[in-house]
This record gives structure tokens, C-alpha cells and sequence, in this order.
């Protein structure tokens, strides 16, 4: 008699690499034996976030970078590709590819996976970081984990796949309806951004048209992170108030004036809400 989930013994990521992984069948092998409970949430949005993908066909993540959206996706991704008794086959990571001024993407060298690569490196870190090397190779070698520019996603419907469309901050309107009707069966959808952060025209954004066209629908899921939820370097969250509507830049005032005052302010501590002096031309309104 076999044995039931419950009583299955779950190992940890150091314990699996104690051996080498030659092909697919052992990286899977390997997933199912991975303890994904092992996962710490660090605030009461990353758990919801968690929750809500487990549940919904479809989920929103919102909110701005380093709130830990892309580690929570690939790691429920890799954890349902893992699960022998749901049918995802593989995992698809998506992302609108924005061309920076002057670099095409289809003058770079190499396949789809190669220009796309650099693109991708937070994804194929965070795997690494859940599963191994290893089985992270073995997983791409078998297209069982595989990258799609948005743009190359027409005509294409996707059965039994974990997609995760990242940055939909960059894709337009007609983009993310091309997206999303490309769901097959037993698929779950992952979208994430943040609409405070996009490299396309003002107001084109198909996030925040989904966003609101998509509210209240069936199988649909939606959670949301703030700045107190981010988890990277505490830095970075007084950072992210600089860019806030209600911080005022003095465009009067020179970069050069600028650097003569902060260097003449220097050794003097800042308040804690990362505002500075009066005389500072840069100014928190009140």
C-alpha cells in the first residue's frame, strides 16, 4: 500500500542536494519531496497573497517592488508542479518586453531564451534559491519550466500550466485581453505589478484596465502590498517616499547647489521620515 501525502516524508533543499540530478523525472521526483511548508511569510500581505493563489484561477499581485511577489509565485508555481495530485505540467513565465532607447530585442544574439534571459534573472534566482542549480537546468533543458515574451503569446493556449505574467504594469490594454484568454484547462494565472511603476505611456497601462474590468469576477483574485510591506533593505522603503506625489522637487534650484548643501548637511542625522532640513530645497509638503 502506498503511502498517504500526510505521512510522505518532506526533506529540505540541503537534503536533496546531496545528490545529482540528470533529468526530468528526478527533478520531479525531487519537487514532490520537497518540504514547501517550510516557507516564512514575512507580513500578513505575503500570506495573503499565498492564500489567494491557492484558491483563485487567476490572481493579482499588487504593489511595488521588493515585496517579495516574484519569490512567493515561483515558489507556489514549483510547489503545484510538484504536487502529484493537481495537473500542472510545467511552469511559463511571461513579461512584456519594454525596449530601452535605441536597444531591440531582436538584435540581440541568441534564441527567444537567450535574449530574453537577462530579462528573467529574478525569476531563475529565486528558483535557484527554492530548488537547486541543478534541477533548475533540468527543468529549462525540458521546456518543463519555459519563458514567453508576451508579444509571442498569440495563437497559443496554455493546458495544465502555472503562468506568471510579470511587470503587466508594461503591457497594454490589448495585451493583457490576449493574455488572459489564452488560459486552457487546469491553469492557474499569476499577474503581477505595480501601477506606480510603468515604462509605457501615461495611461495605456492594461494592468489597471484589468484591474478594474476584472473586479468581482469568478475565479479571480486580487491582493494588494503597500510600502510598509516591503522586505528588501529598510533603505529602500524611504527611498520609495521620494517618488510619492506629495514629495516636492524644486526644479529652481541645481543639482550642483544640491550637492554643496548635502555635503554641508553631512554627519547630520535625518529625521526618521526621511525628510531633511527646511533649508533643503527638496521638501516633504505637509
Amino acid at each position: 500500500m502506498s503511502k498517504s501525502r500526510s505521512s510522505q516524508k518532506k526533506v529540505t533543499l540541503s537534503e536533496l542536494n546531496n545528490h545529482t540530478v540528470n533529468n526530468k523525472r528526478q527533478a520531479l521526483k525531487d519537487l514532490k519531496m520537497l518540504n514547501f511548508d517550510e516557507l516564512k511569510f514575512k507580513n500578513p500581505a505575503q500570506r495573503r497573497f499565498y492564500k489567494t493563489i491557492s484558491k483563485k484561477d487567476i490572481t493579482f499581485g499588487i504593489g511595488p517592488a521588493g515585496c517579495g511577489k516574484t519569490y512567493l509565485s515561483v515558489h507556489r508555481a514549483l510547489r503545484e508542479l510538484g504536487d502529484k495530485d493537481n495537473y500542472i505540467d510545467g511552469i511559463v513565465i511571461v513579461k512584456p518586453l519594454v525596449e530601452a532607447a535605441g536597444e531591440k530585442i531582436g538584435y540581440l544574439p541568441g534564441d527567444v531564451e537567450e535574449k530574453t534571459a537577462p530579462f528573467m534573472m529574478s525569476f531563475y534566482y529565486n528558483m535557484e534559491q527554492i530548488i537547486g542549480k541543478q534541477r533548475l537546468q533540468v527543468l529549462k533543458d525540458s521546456n518543463t519550466i519555459q519563458v514567453i515574451p508576451l508579444a509571442f503569446m498569440r495563437g497559443i493556449t496554455l493546458a495544465n500550466k502555472f503562468v506568471i505574467l510579470d511587470e503587466a504594469q508594461n503591457a497594454t490594454p490589448e495585451q493583457i485581453k490576449m493574455f488572459v484568454t489564452r488560459i486552457g484547462e487546469n491553469s492557474k494565472y499569476i499577474i503581477t505589478g505595480d501601477l506606480e511603476q510603468s515604462d509605457i505611456k501615461k495611461g495605456t497601462s492594461g494592468l489597471e484596465d484589468a484591474i478594474k474590468r476584472f473586479a468581482g469576477i469568478h475565479g479571480v483574485g486580487l491582493a494588494s502590498f503597500k510600502e510598509k510591506d516591503v522586505v528588501r533593505h529598510s533603505l529602500v522603503r524611504r527611498l520609495l517616499k521620494r517618488y510619492k506625489p506629495n514629495f516636492n522637487i524644486i526644479d529652481e534650484i541645481s543639482a550642483e547647489k544640491t550637492i554643496s548643501m548635502w555635503i554641508r548637511e553631512e554627519g547630520l542625522d535625518s529625521p526618521e521620515d526621511g525628510s531633511i532640513n527646511s533649508d533643503y530645497h527638496y521638501q516633504l509638503k505637509k
